[in-house]
C-alpha cells in the first residue's frame, strides 16, 4: 500500500488511518466520529457532565529573568500578593519562587483573589510588558491553569475561564504595582518606596 498510514492510541482506542481514511478502528468507551477526514472522540464527562482534564500533566515554570536581583523582586511580589490576600500567607516562598524558575515544578499555588485579577496580572507580565517568559511550546492559560488552583486549593480554573476574563478596574492600579516589581528597569530602592506608600 503507498501513502501515509497513521497508527493513533488514546487509552484503549486504536484507529488506524491511511491516506485520510479509517481503516480499522476499535473502541470501548466514548464515540467515534468522522467527518471531512477528521476524527473526534468525544471526552469521558466527571462530576457535573463536566469533561476530566485531558492531557499530560504540565511540569514546566514561568521563566523570570531579572538580572542580579531577579530573587529579591520575586520575594517582593511575593510579599505584595500576600498582602493584597492574592494567595495564602501560609503559601510557601520557595514553592512561589519555583513556578518562575524556568525549570521543573510541580508547585501550585493556591490563588484567594478574583480570577480576573490573576488572568490580567499574567497578561500584563507575559503578553504585554514581556517581564515572564512561557516555556517553549505552552500557551499562557496552560500555565497560569497548571500552576495555579482557585481559592478552594483543589481544582483548577480551566484554560477557557482564564481566558474570557475581563480586566478588573477595581484592582488595576494593584496590578500595575505588581508588575513594576518585575521591571528590571525600575530600581528596587523605587519599588520599596512605592510599596511603602500604598
Amino acid at each position: 500500500m503507498a501513502g501515509n498510514t497513521i497508527y493513533m492510541q488514546e487509552g484503549s482506542n486504536y484507529i488506524d488511518i491511511h491516506d485520510n481514511e479509517v481503516v480499522n478502528l476499535s473502541v470501548d468507551k466514548g464515540t467515534v466520529s468522522v467527518d471531512k477526514g477528521e476524527i473526534a472522540q468525544d471526552k469521558p464527562k466527571g462530576k457535573g457532565g463536566r469533561p476530566k482534564r485531558a492531557g499530560k500533566t504540565i511540569n514546566k515554570a514561568f521563566r523570570y529573568e531579572g538580572g542580579d536581583d531577579a530573587k529579591v523582586r520575586l520575594q517582593l511580589l511575593y510579599n505584595g500578593l500576600i498582602a493584597l490576600e492574592w494567595i495564602r500567607k501560609d503559601t510557601d516562598m520557595k514553592n512561589f519562587l519555583s513556578i518562575f524558575s524556568g525549570g521543573e515544578t510541580t508547585c501550585r499555588i493556591v490563588w484567594t483573589g478574583d480570577i480576573n485579577a490573576l488572568a490580567e496580572l499574567f497578561q500584563e507580565l507575559v503578553n504585554r510588558k514581556e517581564f515572564v517568559k512561557l516555556p517553549v511550546g505552552e500557551t499562557i492559560w496552560v500555565m497560569v491553569n497548571s500552576r495555579f488552583w482557585d481559592h478552594e486549593g483543589n481544582k483548577e480554573f480551566g484554560n477557557e475561564r482564564l481566558g474570557s476574563t475581563r480586566t478588573p478596574k477595581e484592582a488595576k492600579d494593584d496590578i500595575d504595582m505588581l508588575v513594576e516589581i518585575l521591571n528590571p528597569d525600575i530600581s528596587l530602592k523605587e519599588i520599596r518606596e512605592r510599596m511603602q506608600s500604598q
